[in-house]
């Protein structure tokens, strides 16, 4: 466990072992190969594993916090949520898809916003046994088994920018625009990921500087608050940089739970603002 007192402890060291437990349940399907699958009423599957994981998390966060309000992909939504400062915003399995096609590839994720910011996340994989946490202000932490270290992305070293975007985020749609941009500023790809928001593809033996999601014309919502709110934390709290495509902060617990304009994730500041001054030139947005 982190030895850490300062703010929010109890919070991180809740989420640390709700995800370490809504995690080992998920491997334990996985390896298993016991998890049924089902169709959702939007056309994504959901499995007994998701179904395991939301459970355990709303049990242990309920018991800790009995105050605070949760968000998550498999819950009702509860309105009560928008009157209440601090929001628990969680994705039992990130990457459901991932978890139905045995990559390794899927995350327990689990944060807290507060006032729409996130302030704790513990981001658990399964597969791996590794945890990303983070502490708004605190810096970030890898665990993997049962040791636990600080971690920051190394900076970009090349002046060439590895950029990737994912299935997604607007690809193949968008994959045209995002050639073209990278002839511009010198960066090679764009590579494409089968899945979401994932910081260990700028881990120092990740193949990727930056993530960009472009939003399809006249729909610009990307994803949803479960997909950013952990994340986002764990990134910026490494020394990276996470935003829309107009370099604006992403707010949580909004009443539309979706996240819009776009999305730009680097493992730094200066390859995030490299980056954004290029859409912003090239007039992209």
């Amino acid at each position: 466990m982190i030895d850490y007192t300062g703010n929010y402890s109890r919070e991180l060291k809740v989420a640390i072992e709700t995800a370490l437990e809504a995690g080992a349940a998920v491997r334990a399907m996985y390896d298993a190969v016991s998890a049924e699958t089902y169709i959702k009423g939007d056309g994504s599957p959901v499995t007994d594993a998701d179904l395991a994981s939301d459970r355990i998390v709303r049990e242990r966060i309920s018991a800790a916090f009995p105050d605070d309000a949760l968000l998550t992909e498999e819950g009702i939504d509860d309105a009560a949520r928008l009157t209440n400062r601090r929001v628990w915003i969680v994705d039992p399995i990130d990457g459901t898809q991932q978890f139905i096609d045995r990559t390794g590839e899927f995350d327990v994720v689990i944060a807290l916003a507060v006032d729409g910011e996130p302030v704790v996340t513990a981001i658990n994989q399964p597969a791996a046994d590794q945890t990303l946490i983070a502490v708004k202000g605190a810096g970030a932490w890898v665990r993997v088994g049962a040791e636990t270290m600080p971690f920051r992305f190394d900076a970009q070293a090349a002046d060439l920018i590895r950029l990737f975007t994912s299935v997604y985020f607007g690809a193949p749609e968008a994959l045209s625009r995002l050639e073209r941009m990278c002839a511009e500023i010198g960066a090679t790809g764009p590579g494409v990921s089968r899945w979401g928001v994932t910081p260990r593809e700028f881990f120092p033996t990740g193949r990727y500087d930056a993530l960009i999601g472009l939003y399809v014309p006249y729909r610009d919502e990307i994803a949803w608050e479960w997909d950013f709110a952990g994340p986002d934390l764990f990134v910026r709290e490494a020394g990276g940089g996470f935003t829309d495509l107009h370099g604006r902060r992403f707010t949580y617990n909004k009443q539309d739970a979706r996240n819009h304009g776009g999305l730009l994730m680097a493992r730094d500041p200066e390859t995030h603002a490299r980056i954004l001054a290029a859409i912003r030139d090239e007039d992209r947005i």
